[in-house]
């Protein structure tokens, strides 16, 4: 077996590991939604309320960034280095079940179409918590693990 695909001897990432990188990687689309509000936002004021409604050409570009920071972060970089920004910044790394190798843009979108799974009653989400392997539901589904690197 070579070093890239030999069976990691890391433990599996936790939980909080793993939403923190989630979290970590919604937060630069979390800021240009903010900023295309603030550019683009359409005010509206009542007596007793005020909200902002991005529509048009801002909602446009935001659903443009989005779908970028989708292919850019989660199928590119993930699908070649097993770590997006958040993973990467929390030592955790996305590889096929039992190696040290990343799935490949292709297979990592198609683990990212499983998540549609877990968000079911977010039972997927959570079953890392009390899986022996720390798996999710897509992880399971696509053979993949989530280790400490």
């Amino acid at each position: 077996m070579t070093e890239a695909s030999a069976v990691p001897s890391k433990p599996f990432a936790s939980w909080i590991q793993r939403l923190g990188a989630l979290i970590i990687d919604l937060l630069p689309i979390v800021a240009v939604g903010i900023l295309l509000t603030v550019l683009f936002g359409e005010k509206e004021t009542t007596d007793t309320s005020f909200s902002v409604e991005l529509s048009g050409g801002g909602a446009a570009l935001l659903y443009l960034a989005q779908f970028g920071w989708f292919i850019y972060n989660w199928v590119l970089k993930q699908g070649r280095t097993g770590q997006t920004l958040g993973k990467k910044q929390l030592g955790i790394a996305v590889y096929q079940g039992g190696t040290t190798t990343p799935l490949g843009p292709g297979m990592t979108f198609v683990r990212q179409l499983a998540h549609i799974l877990d968000s079911f009653c977010l039972i997927g989400y959570l079953f890392p918590l009390w899986d022996k392997e720390k798996r999710t539901f897509a992880d399971m589904i696509m053979g993949s693990r989530v280790y400490q690197v």
